[in-house]
């Protein structure tokens, strides 16, 4: 809700008081770059006059050492996932996901916005992004109905949605009106949230409770470095040609993780087996 809020706001504002902004020699943006700073100033207030929290005494200690273990950390969870090949597949496809994905994300609005009018293109951005998280939200609350359909077979479930994703991020790309966007993109972000549950009980069966956190922190990593290296090749590509030839180049991951989930689909079975 928070983040919807945001983006609804955040693009009315330059619409709405721009050329105030302008006329003060500023920048349209910066007039939801300073809303963001007055929002951020009320938390800090109330956080620190209603949040209580008793004072804990300070060990420099223990936060030298908390540092110090980080690599032995990464390391244990690299070596969880080597030994256990299931979880490798995972997080290779999670990797190859966000590289497809990431590029969507990011780029979409300097996309979408040359098809609207100026006079309002901002709070158009603005409404669609809230939808991009309320769609992520419902496609999340469908996840275990369509989980069903596949017999719980999360490892299928997940390659199903991929699969689906890589042609919607195709048609994606060859959209050319606001209209025909903003429905693909609705739909695009529905496949996002139906995404998240199936990955995540698959995780959560191949590792014991005491190494959730270990791997889950893996995970992001991971995850994070297949979306930042999405962006750079995705990136290269929509500067050398086009933001939708780089997106058609970015479905052929979403295929790459859809193969590995079919391997992974098998090594699960053949476990219960």
């Amino acid at each position: 809700m928070g983040l919807a809020v945001g983006a609804v706001l955040g693009g009315v504002l330059p619409d709405l008081f721009g050329p105030v902004s302008e006329s003060l020699g500023f920048s349209v943006y910066d007039v939801s770059y300073a809303a963001s700073f007055a929002v951020m100033l009320g938390v800090f207030t109330y956080t620190l006059l209603v949040i209580v929290e008793d004072p804990r005494p300070l060990n420099p200690q223990a936060l030298k050492q908390g540092f110090a273990t980080v690599p032995q950390v990464i390391g244990d969870a690299g070596r969880l996932a080597l030994r256990h090949p299931a979880l490798s597949v995972l997080l290779a496809a999670l990797a190859f996901f966000l590289m497809a994905t990431n590029p969507v994300e990011v780029i979409w609005p300097t996309h979408a916005k040359p098809m609207l009018e100026e006079g309002y293109a901002n709070t158009v951005i603005g409404v669609l992004t809230a939808t991009y998280f309320f769609s992520i939200a419902f496609g999340a609350s469908l996840s275990p109905y369509i989980s069903r359909i596949f017999r719980r077979r999360h490892a299928i479930t997940l390659a199903a949605a991929f699969a689906c994703m890589a042609g919607v991020q195709v048609a994606l790309a060859l959209q050319g009106s606001i209209a025909g966007f903003a429905t693909v993109f609705i739909l695009y972000s529905i496949l996002l949230g139906v995404s998240e549950t199936p990955a995540s009980s698959i995780l959560h069966r191949c590792v014991e409770d005491r190494q959730r956190s270990t791997m889950l922190s893996l995970r992001s990593l991971i995850q994070q470095l297949g979306a930042a290296l999405g962006l750079v090749l995705v990136g290269a590509v929509a500067e050398a040609y086009s933001t939708p030839a780089a997106w058609i180049v970015g479905a052929a991951f979403l295929v790459v993780a859809v193969i590995l989930l079919g391997i992974l689909a098998k090594r699960l079975a053949a476990e219960i087996e």
